[in-house]
């Protein structure tokens, strides 16, 4: 018996590309005979493309199928005699995209219609959250469980970018968000709160980490609401290496993060790793990343989550009480505990 993975498109530097990976080194060192194969592959990954999962296809394999998107793996994963789990990391709602990236738009529409043929064959749907299981659910999948991502915690122990430190190692609180130039980010109300965290310190800056590649429109948007306030210390580098995103972990003072859709949140466990308080808009899969740490905003008021930023910078002993929860709920991500689960999960599909 065989364990493979296959997706749409197979890149570095993002959470399903990353886990991936991941989970692929995890079979291999369980013994098993592991392969990813992808219809898109990024030059610097190592896979195959989908359509050779002909020559080692069985009943008796499990195939795990990596489900974001629209694409031709779907109707093609749907075929085969594998036992399937489908990793199901949600399909972003399309209409955050109208308007942004037409092509995008059309693939998450296309997921959608895909993953309805689905429940009927599936062996066991693995979700990151409770939000995407109940989604899941209400699409008819009947064996459904929790897997919140496999992760390396090890790739954030490196040396930072010195350059980048030294550049803004000053007085300065720093504000940060991780995460794709994107209209369900919310970036423009994170440059809202800005402004009016200025006001009440005005030196301040802020960060904002993302790839925009594809929402170049929705960049500009960002750009010219940033003329508009006349906001200075706003940084948008675009995708960075490793090195530079731990440095501006490093630099961070607070994480804040508006996102009205995610399915897990990945930079908000790279922040509980970083010791970086979190301020998380309370929706979607947020609360059920943070647990019972970080701060959960329920309404969004610009000028008191600007107040509630000040409190959490200069209040030490609330700062270190935020600081102390998002350490216990680390630990609920570490590397053995979840791979003790997905071995659990597996071996559910195998017998």
């Amino acid at each position: 018996m065989e364990i493979h993975q296959i997706l749409p498109t197979f890149s570095p530097g993002d959470a399903i590309g990353n886990e991936v990976i991941e989970i692929n080194k995890t079979l291999r060192k369980w013994g098993y005979d592991s392969q990813i194969y992808a219809e898109n592959i990024h030059p610097e990954m190592d896979a195959k493309k989908y359509l050779e999962y002909d020559k080692v296809s069985s009943k008796d394999n499990v195939l795990i199928f990596h489900f974001s998107i629209g694409s031709d793996v779907s109707n093609y994963v749907r075929k085969l005699p594998d036992k399937k789990i489908i990793r199901f990391h949600g399909i972003t709602p399309e209409k955050y995209l109208y308007g942004i990236n037409d092509y995008i738009q059309y693939l998450l529409v296309r997921g959608r219609e895909e993953l309805n043929s689905y429940p009927e064959i599936t062996n066991l749907a693995l979700a990151n959250s409770r939000y995407t299981q109940l989604e899941l659910n209400n699409l008819g999948f009947k064996n459904t469980e929790i897997f919140p991502l496999l992760l390396d915690l090890n790739v954030y122990n490196k040396n930072p970018n010195e350059s980048i430190l030294s550049n803004f190692d000053d007085d300065y609180v720093n504000l940060l968000f991780v995460g794709r130039v994107i209209p369900q980010k919310n970036q423009h109300l994170i440059l809202k709160i800005f402004s009016y965290y200025k006001l009440i310190n005005p030196k301040s800056r802020l960060f904002l980490i993302g790839n925009f590649e594809g929402c170049e429109s929705y960049l500009d948007q960002l750009q010219e609401i940033i003329r508009k306030l006349k906001l200075k210390d706003v940084y948008v580098p675009g995708k960075v290496s490793m090195d530079d995103l731990i440095s501006y972990y490093k630099l961070a003072d607070v994480f804040l993060c508006m996102s009205e859709w995610e399915t897990f949140c990945v930079p908000l466990v790279e922040s509980m790793y970083f010791d970086t308080p979190i301020l998380a808009y309370n929706c979607t899969a947020i609360p059920d990343t943070l647990g019972d740490s970080g701060i959960l905003i329920n309404k969004l008021k610009s000028n008191e989550i600007a107040e509630m930023i000040n409190l959490v910078v200069k209040d030490e002993v609330f700062r270190k009480r935020i600081i102390r929860k998002q350490r216990e709920r680390l630990k609920h991500f570490e590397r053995p505990t979840m791979e003790n689960l997905l071995k659990e999960y597996i071996q559910k599909v195998i017998e």
